[in-house]
């Protein structure tokens, strides 16, 4: 029952906004149930579905389908739809950013967009109506040349519709329906995107995607085993990735997606299948990990002998290769390990790693902790790749009294060792590029 006193405030055009609300939650509903073309959609079905397909690779599709992809789409259309439609006089005026943009390139946004949202970019257009109305109509029955011929000869400012345009998102669905090498040059535009600055998220996701590449080529030209483990190793890591951003997103902005939005949102996330991996996002969203304060450092002579253990069963034999390459390099691969996660951001847990690794500065106390080590899914691949590449000998008992957390190999630790994250492999050789080769 609707009380007859607030009929007082329903706007004058309250028929047509009634209109335009439910074609935005259609589409709304829309966007979640098919993120993909159906063709794309059978093709994951047939894969899930067929006996000889490894149980890995059907999760990582399944979590795709029921979660990411639905995720992704709806948060991608309400951002586009509705966030930016609010926001428009201030994307406007108080982005000092000149942006530019040909018209294909912006027919090529709008054509995703609902009419609606089309229509508010397009009232920024210094032209008459009839001509924006035009516009709409070239967009709407997909008619790319009519859109660019007009905006050509009508040659307005677009600066302004350009500057909305830019603010769009793609959806992860994206890159999916692309085919031929146009996928693989999709992947080259974003690894190359230049991550908005204070934006970890935006950060990662490119990261996620130059780890992904590698493993997409080597794809195209070779389809063994190997070549596809790490294929949907890096897949799932860049899936992951991309879950956490949106999720961020989602949360960071809760409050401001309607009661409607969040209903037809939130039952994506009870998908028991991603359950543990939501929870984990969520826990690090409200708990996230303090960095250091101060610096993490080393003496300059700390590879000098005054330094050296006299109790070698508290570390690896491996301080004659790191003492080539020197303090400066120690410290940076250090700082990168606890910067991806694989150890604790704090200077102690990264003084004790450096002297486990080396034997030098030994912390004080009888007793030294064990380190906690997390590894890409919980596995100890990275782990075996430092100790078999990096040690003189590789002692694995020694890897399992210094560590805890991840899941150990239960025999061959060292045939474990290339199983490694890629990303991890690649700045391993890096670091150190005369005794860790990458090799993909």
């Amino acid at each position: 029952m609707v009380l007859p006193f607030l009929l007082t405030f329903a706007p004058m055009n309250g028929k047509d906004e009634i209109i335009k609300r439910r074609l935005y939650y259609e589409g709304l509903k829309q966007a979640i149930t098919t993120p993909v073309k159906n063709e794309s959609i059978s093709v994951v079905d047939e894969i899930i579905q067929d006996d000889e397909v490894e149980q890995d690779f059907k999760d990582t599709f399944r979590l795709w389908k029921e979660v990411i992809g639905p995720l992704d789409s709806a948060v991608t259309f309400v951002h586009n739809n509705r966030f930016l439609v609010e926001e428009k006089e201030y994307i406007i005026n108080e982005d000092p950013d000149a942006v530019f943009m040909k018209p294909e390139e912006i027919f090529n946004v709008l054509k995703n967009l609902l009419s609606a949202t089309v229509m508010e970019f397009l009232s920024v257009l210094e032209m008459p109506s009839t001509e924006k109305t035009k516009l709409l109509n070239y967009v709407e029955h997909g008619d790319k040349d009519g859109f660019v011929s007009m905006l050509e000869q009508a040659q307005c400012d677009l600066t302004a519709l350009a500057k909305l345009c830019s603010y769009c998102w793609d959806a992860l669905s994206t890159g999916t329906e692309m085919e031929g090498d146009d996928f693989s040059f999709y992947l080259d535009s974003i690894a190359g995107h230049q991550p908005m600055e204070g934006d970890a998220d935006d950060g990662k996701i490119v990261e996620a995607v130059k780890q992904w590449q590698p493993s997409v080529e080597v794809l195209d030209e070779d389809d063994s085993d190997e070549a596809l483990q790490q294929y949907f190793s890096d897949y799932r890591h860049f899936l992951e990735t991309d879950l956490a951003a949106r999720l961020h997103y989602y949360w960071d902005w809760y409050d401001d997606f309607t009661l409607k939005e969040r209903n037809l949102i939130d039952p994506i996330l009870d998908n028991p299948m991603a359950k543990d991996l939501i929870d984990g996002i969520w826990e690090e969203y409200r708990n996230p990990k303090p960095k250091s304060l101060e610096p993490f450092i080393l003496p300059e002579d700390f590879f000098d002998w005054q330094h050296k253990s006299n109790t070698p069963k508290e570390f690896f034999y491996m301080d004659n290769k790191l003492k080539r390459k020197g303090v400066d390099v120690l410290v940076a691969f250090i700082d990168w390990l606890a910067d991806k996660g694989y150890i604790a951001d704090d200077n102690e847990v990264k003084a004790l790693f450096a002297y486990r690794l080396t034997g030098r500065c030994r912390p004080e106390g009888d007793e030294l902790p064990v380190i906690e080590w997390h590894g890409k899914n919980g596995k100890s691949y990275e782990l075996i790749y430092l100790v078999r590449y990096l040690s003189d000998r590789a002692d694995y008992k020694k890897m399992r009294r210094f560590f805890t957390g991840p899941e150990w190999v239960k025999d061959r630790d060292s045939s474990y060792a290339n199983s490694a994250d890629s990303e991890f492999r690649k700045k391993m050789s890096e670091f150190f590029p005369e005794f860790c080769k990458f090799v993909v």
